[in-house]
């Protein structure tokens, strides 16, 4: 998963999911809303109830949260205004919607399983209400662009517009075989994510999410995603850059640790407390020393008082970067707190592949 949706995954979900809820066991719906066919979760906790559901034809979650009088649910969204009065008979639900305009609608609901007709290359993380999300749909295939002689041919998914390119030329068979898989599971995921973040008034709340022009070099493949996003209930808007890189000779995904690393000894296991531990005290430190070398004007401490200026020199923001490939070298993205969050990913934060201290074969 993309860090920036996973962030918007893990805020929505947080945020419109009452604490006393979260822990329970939720409960698959499918059916009718009027004449309008719905998939609903919810979550059921001694006398409270929440979840959410969407309709087929646009996908957009929409939340809900309510209480439990014996078979009889009563549930409203802080998003549509929507309120359900449903009444349990058995394993199914039926009762009423009416809406903010105070339209009401009849709601048939039966236990879902699994959804069918799945596009192929889904992360493999992605819960059941999450596949129903992407159930009956594909990408349509748009134009071709040639880079330092390749050829890729841009995706895009109807209902969320999120695009995403495929290599179709320049790179061995297997190779680009196991990176446009890769390419397919995050553009699912990002599907994934804009369904699930609904703005304040229904619409979508993902304002940008897109793949900046691609870098396709001798041996590597790298690619910039950007994304903003205001989902209703979150504490505030967020926003995220994130890159993805490969390795063109065997498909593999790379990763940081493989380009920059410091000290002696292998670096320790990712997630590991080592690996946090290293991340802190030699990587940070070993990346502000370097960009202090090739970048020392922007790298300058910010004059005391500007408590505006971003302080690049701290490496408490480059523990953790976003980064990514070019023909320059590895670009490292900064990540600060919140305040300070326009100071994030800067372009010139660029360490030049000689710095690398990689093998001849492994460079571009």
């Amino acid at each position: 998963m993309h860090p920036s949706s996973a962030r918007l995954l893990a805020a929505t979900a947080l945020a419109l999911a009452p604490s006393s809820a979260r822990a329970a066991p939720e409960q698959l719906y499918e059916g009718i809303v009027g004449t309008a066919r719905v998939v609903m979760t919810l979550a059921v906790d001694k006398a409270d109830a929440s979840g959410q559901y969407f309709y087929l034809r646009s996908r957009l979650d929409i939340d809900l949260s309510g209480r439990i009088r014996g078979q009889t649910l009563d549930l409203e969204s802080r998003v549509t205004g929507d309120k359900l009065h449903l009444t349990r008979s058995g394993a199914t639900l039926s009762g009423t919607l009416t809406t903010a305009k105070a339209q009401r609608l009849p709601v048939s609901l039966r236990p879902a399983g699994a959804p069918e007709k799945l596009p192929a290359d889904l992360p493999p993380k992605l819960s059941v209400y999450e596949r129903w999300h992407l159930a009956g749909l594909q990408f349509t295939a748009q134009q071709t662009e040639t880079i330092n002689g390749k050829t890729i041919r841009w995706y895009r998914e109807p209902l969320s517009g999120i695009r995403l390119f495929r290599i179709e030329s320049g790179y061995p068979a297997p190779a680009l075989t196991a990176v446009n898989h890769a390419l397919a599971r995050n553009q699912w995921q990002d599907v994934s994510a804009w369904f699930a973040c609904t703005g304040y008034e229904g619409g979508p709340g993902t304002d940008t999410a897109e793949a900046k022009r691609p870098w396709l070099g001798t041996r590597h493949v790298s690619y910039v995603w950007n994304a903003s996003w205001s989902c209703a209930g979150a504490a505030h808007p967020d926003f995220g850059t994130t890159g993805y890189s490969f390795d063109m000779r065997t498909g593999r995904i790379l990763k940081l640790d493989d380009l920059l690393r410091f000290g002696t000894g292998p670096v320790p296991a990712e997630e590991s407390d080592a690996w946090y531990s290293y991340r802190g005290k030699r990587f940070a430190p070993g990346v502000v020393a370097l960009l202090k070398r090739y970048h020392p004007q922007e790298m300058l401490k910010p004059a005391e008082g500007d408590d505006d200026g971003c302080d690049y020199s701290d490496p408490d923001v480059w523990d953790f970067p976003g980064w990514a490939l070019s023909e320059k070298g590895l670009w490292l993205g900064a990540y600060f707190a919140r305040v300070q969050r326009a100071c994030d990913a800067p372009d010139w934060a660029v360490i030049p592949w000689s710095a690398l201290g990689l093998k001849p074969g492994e460079r571009p």
